[in-house]
């Protein structure tokens, strides 16, 4: 766990990938209807507000160095203290990379997600470029990362029923961009994958437990022949 999240998600470089991060997002939101969403953050230093959304409200929390999440409630990352199937929109923003069991996080993700709910999962991509400086900056900070591939996470919420539709890669290619604002947009497109992050769009399936339509018995047909499968509706 972090010894001082504060100063390791603190720095410009950091706050000045999460801003990116967030803008990235704004398309997504604009499309998310709901009552209810979860917004999970690395850190309050400082607090980065969400695009405009279309979800009633957004219940956020913040990690502390203690690892525990606080804000409108506190509770431990892995456990969160809402009822199952509670959020039509989930966001996590790098706060799962200081906690080392993914999956226990990724199975209570799950467990508030509604179906049919979205997740938005944001990370550093392990093989990027930032990868030196992010290591720099964690040994500095006493810091400790558990970096993992948009891959990895890929396998461990199809495990959960939350299926990924696209992985996207919103960062920078450097902390400290040295070339002229155009070039480096058009260099950061083109080798976008091996950047600072990535940014990882589920959907959590349908639930498994739907109504099956009642078969009309073997006898019956025998009876009655016309009365062939698919032949007439009954009401629910």
């Amino acid at each position: 766990m972090n010894e001082d999240p504060y100063r390791f998600f603190g720095s410009a470089q950091m706050q000045a990938l999460f801003a990116r991060e967030l803008a990235a997002l704004a398309p997504i939101l604009s499309g998310v209807y709901g009552n209810y969403g979860l917004f999970l953050r690395a850190s309050a230093a400082p607090r980065l507000p969400l695009p405009p959304h279309l979800l009633n409200r957004i219940v956020e929390l913040t990690l502390t160095p203690a690892g525990e999440c606080r804000g409108e409630v506190r509770c431990d990352p892995r456990h969160l203290p809402f009822a199952s199937e509670s959020f039509k929109l989930l966001i996590a923003q790098h706060c799962y990379e200081c906690c080392g069991d993914s999956a226990q996080v990724a199975a209570e993700l799950a467990r508030v997600m509604a179906p049919e709910g979205v997740a938005l999962i944001l990370g550093f991509n392990p093989l990027g470029s930032w990868r030196p400086w992010l290591s720099g900056q964690a040994r500095r900070n006493g810091a400790r990362l558990y970096l993992r591939s948009a891959a990895g996470w890929r396998e461990l919420l199809a495990r959960e029923q939350i299926d990924t539709l696209d992985v996207r890669f919103p960062g920078t290619l450097w902390p400290r961009e040295t070339l002229p604002a155009p070039h480096a947009a058009r260099v950061a497109a083109r080798f976008a994958r091996f950047g600072s992050s990535w940014l990882l769009l589920a959907h959590k399936r349908r639930s498994t437990l739907t109504p099956l339509r009642l078969r009309t018995a073997g006898r019956e047909l025998a009876v009655k022949p016309h009365l062939v499968p698919g032949a007439h509706r009954e009401c629910a």
